[in-house]
């Protein structure tokens, strides 16, 4: 039997086929690129995953500026392992779910190639290693996994467009700065 996962994922693949490599909406905002970046408070706040989901979105657009509040906030979380991918902009997708809950949200993990102008390159970097030595490389295919991690993270309102894992409000931590914990894949 498929998972709902791989078939939420065949899905999202076939939308995202035109995509390149650190491209994509609101891209500074997700790399810390922006302007903005210089506002955001590097300690982080301990949250769970259900309040980062209850947040109010922001009116967004593929252009839009970093938002001050959430998307100025680091965030730290425990967290279940579901799901991770590569995405054709070079991002490491990962799903992630409440504890408590099972709820699902996303963080990401972008490229380092896609990071050479942020002040945060190397947590950036350092993160995506930390979560590739853990759980392994990510591929296009994706897969399942298991494990009960703490990441640190940019909170950020990615737009809405059928992404496997996304919460309600489109919440994610990203980027992610920040990996611990252990994984399998399943």
């Amino acid at each position: 039997m498929i998972s709902p996962i791989a078939i939420d994922i065949a899905a999202h693949a076939a939308t995202t086929t035109n995509e390149t490599l650190c491209t994509g909406a609101r891209w500074p905002v997700k790399t810390l690129t922006d302007p903005r970046a210089r506002s955001i408070t590097p300690f982080p706040h301990q949250t769970r995953i259900e309040a980062l989901r209850r947040l109010t979105k922001p009116r967004t657009t593929r252009r839009s500026p970093r938002s001050v509040g959430v998307e100025t906030t680091t965030y730290t979380t425990t967290a279940l392992l579901r799901f991770m991918r590569k995405e054709p902009d070079g991002d490491i997708h990962l799903v992630i779910s409440d504890p408590a809950s099972g709820h699902t949200m996303i963080v990401e993990f972008p490229d380092p190639r896609c990071t050479t102008h942020s002040r945060y390159r190397t947590r950036i970097d350092t993160a995506r290693r930390a979560l590739q030595t853990a759980c392994g490389r990510a591929t296009t295919k994706g897969h399942e996994l298991r494990g009960r991690v703490t990441l640190t993270g940019i909170g950020f309102f990615d737009l809405l467009h059928g992404q496997t894992g996304v919460a309600p409000n489109g919440i994610e931590l990203h980027p992610v700065t920040s990996f611990t914990g252990p994984c399998q894949q399943t």
